[in-house]
């Protein structure tokens, strides 16, 4: 009879933990929703002036309106990153991936090493690649959107310190959803 009971409680303990398991698989994971891979940002320099090495280098920015980009390769400039306008500014570049059947998109970024941090993307408009600010990255559900050199990324602009190879950027992203996500990204030279 002990034995009996002994192997009634096992039994039992194994049909409530497969039935916990079951029920988190059914609901949604702490995972889901927005999440980031693979974040980088480029290296760059404050004081920028006098060096025009950059694809960009004499960019001149207006918030929400399309700035051409002459001589562009890749996205942003070479080497010690760029100027947006007078500002030495560089870029953050990752994938974001949606985790929820729902859409979201990220709608904010922020981060200490810029004064000023805005969503962009490039594109083609009369044979000519433009950068242009955008109010969101729309992330499919169950999708993902990779921001990269050409396409959507996070501008970084008036920077406050050298990004130097090797350091740590950290973004706060808000999503439309209302999360925020911390992103620390390794700087690197592309």
């Amino acid at each position: 009879m002990r034995r009996f009971f002994t192997l009634l409680g096992v039994t039992l303990l194994m049909v409530l933990l497969v039935g916990c398991g079951a029920n988190q698989s059914t609901g949604q994971s702490a995972t889901a929703g927005i999440t980031v891979r693979d974040p980088w940002v480029r290296a760059a320099m404050m004081n920028m002036a006098g060096d025009q090495s950059g694809a960009m280098g004499n960019m001149q920015g207006n918030m929400g309106q399309a700035t051409p980009v002459a001589g562009m390769e890749g996205g942003h400039g070479h080497g010690h990153g760029h100027e947006y306008g007078s500002q030495a500014a560089s870029a953050a570049y990752m994938v974001l991936v949606n985790n929820s059947a729902n859409a979201d998109a990220i709608v904010k970024a922020e981060s200490d090493v810029a004064k000023t941090v805005e969503l962009h993307n490039v594109i083609m408009e009369n044979n000519v690649m433009q950068m242009r600010q955008v109010e969101a990255i729309e992330v499919p559900a169950n999708g993902q959107v990779e921001l990269k050199p050409g396409g959507f990324h996070v501008m970084l602009i008036g920077l406050t310190r050298d990004l130097k190879e090797g350091d740590e950027v950290v973004i706060k992203l808000t999503t439309r959803s209302g999360k925020t996500i911390e992103v620390k990204a390794p700087v690197r030279k592309p």
